[in-house]
């Protein structure tokens, strides 16, 4: 055996000792032995502590099956070696069981840092990157038995469209006091921007956005419909580590919990489970479980997936998901902003061999050749044009417009915008594609978020639209 994989069994071993929050004599007796057995050292047990245990199980899927076997045999029996396996334990075994045998359905561990115990170790989510009709029609046939044979383990299942269907059903005033009591530093808008947005959750976008964007789920990013359930915490050098188990599902959802809650029953001891039953009431809101994880996740003031809207009633550029209008930056700033948004929905740069090199941007830099010059003059007249229409939206006077062909008054408008977006890189996620940049230093400036991000108010429409359908932006199209 090698020094890694001794490695991994140690942390196994460790994590497997630790389970039930128990350390029993018996236990350190079998792990003395195993030891001995394994010829693991000292130093390997240091390097046990360097893993995670998603590592420690991905080194050991690489060993020859019959090895993998013998140590799930040592594995069950140091459960067993104080003659009771806990229910942390026989969750812990079924992890392992599930990822270690060569056998359906696909299962791995995540392994990830947290800052709370999001999640209870009793529940099993239902998550997808990508919505599944089958599997999830097959769920939603199936749901009542899906429950109860997770609830026979004494487990609560999680499906996400279920517990929506009770923030729907929930009094709107009662649902916008909860809300203002949780985070009363929210404004009203914000809110009620807020409820809308957790009625329009799916699935896929709550896991990408939510578990992968704010609490780091990484591996969640895309990851095919799954249940996910905790399963164990581990200490990995300075940092406590939580242990999910993934299990992929088929559309055959039921079968494969069976298979789960069939497994489990059979490694724990416990001739008792505790099962929750609180339920939603009417007039009531259920503040528990995942309800309230849920909350307190869209809560946590992490970034999040922004839109950038420009309110041209008020003369404001704004965040509205994360409640920030952007100050310090002036109308000439906001309508060299506003230019750049128009150019970023329009066409791309080419290269001399006719292959894009930067989507819709402006280009200050003059030509190296006299012929040219002409026609970039003619340009970068058009673009003051259409940078004056701007800044007269905005309020201002269209002859007063400042001249952006000059790089002394060009230059410390970007800087200010740059300054003022970058202050609020913890709440907007991929802050720089807000950023008006220069790539390369190739003298072409744009903005690399999709045209979708940009949104407009303004008098023909006083709720959001795109602003590429603005009656502004048309009027620029008819100016070129």
């Amino acid at each position: 055996m090698r020094a890694i994989e001794r490695a991994a069994v140690a942390r196994i071993l460790i994590d497997l000792i630790k389970a039930d929050k128990v350390i029993d004599s018996r236990e350190m007796d079998l792990y003395r032995e195993l030891k001995n057995q394994y010829s693991i050292s000292r130093k390997d047990e240091v390097e046990a502590y360097g893993l995670t245990l998603s590592r420690a199980i991905n080194i050991l899927k690489e060993m020859e099956p019959s090895a993998v076997a013998e140590l799930l045999q040592e594995f069950e029996k140091m459960t067993m070696s104080d003659t009771f396996c806990a229910c942390e334990e026989a969750l812990f075994l079924l992890a392992l069981s599930l990822c270690l045998r060569e056998q359906e359905p696909e299962c791995d561990i995540i392994s990830t840092v947290i800052e709370e115990p999001w999640f209870d170790e009793r529940q099993v989510i239902y998550i997808e990157s990508h919505h599944d009709k089958e599997i999830n029609f097959a769920i939603q046939k199936e749901l009542r038995a899906i429950s109860r044979e997770l609830k026979l383990c004494g487990l609560e299942f999680v499906y996400l469209p279920h517990i929506l269907h009770h923030y729907i059903t929930t009094p709107k005033n009662l649902l916008m006091d909860v809300v203002s009591m949780l985070s009363p530093s929210l404004s009203e808008q914000a809110v009620a921007g807020l409820l809308t947005k957790i009625k329009l959750f799916k699935t896929d976008t709550f896991c990408v956005e939510q578990l992968h964007h704010k609490l780091g789920f990484t591996e969640l990013a895309d990851t095919p419909p799954a249940l996910l359930m905790r399963v164990s915490q581990s200490k990995v050098g300075n940092d406590v580590f939580t242990n999910f188990l993934r299990v992929e599902l088929s559309a055959d959802v039921l079968a494969t919990v069976q298979n789960i809650a069939d497994m489990f029953l059979s490694y724990n001891g416990s001739d008792r489970m505790i099962v929750s039953h609180k339920k939603d009431e009417k007039g009531s809101f259920l503040y528990n479980g995942f309800y309230r994880q849920i909350f307190e996740i869209l809560l946590l003031q992490k970034s999040i997936e922004c839109h950038l809207l420009v309110d041209l009633i008020h003369g404001k550029i704004s965040f509205p998901e994360i409640d920030i209008t952007l100050s310090g930056i002036h109308r000439k700033e906001k309508a060299l902003y506003t230019l750049f948004i128009y150019e970023a929905g329009h066409d791309a740069f080419l290269n001399e061999d006719g292959n894009v090199i930067q989507n819709g941007g402006i280009n200050f830099t003059p030509p190296t050749h006299a012929k040219q010059m002409a026609k970039f003059n003619r340009r970068m007249e058009l673009l003051q044009k259409k940078y004056a229409k701007i800044y007269a939206a905005f309020g201002g006077e269209e002859n007063s417009a400042p001249d952006i062909s000059r790089a002394d008054i060009r230059l410390p408008m970007l800087a200010v915008i740059k300054r003022v977006i970058i202050k609020h890189r913890e709440k907007i996620y991929d802050v720089n594609r807000f950023i008006i940049q220069n790539p390369e230093r190739k003298g072409i400036y744009s903005l690399s978020a999709i045209p979708e991000t940009f949104q407009c108010i303004d008098f023909h429409s006083s709720q959001p639209i795109s602003i590429y359908d603005s009656a502004l932006f048309k009027e620029l199209d008819e100016m070129s």
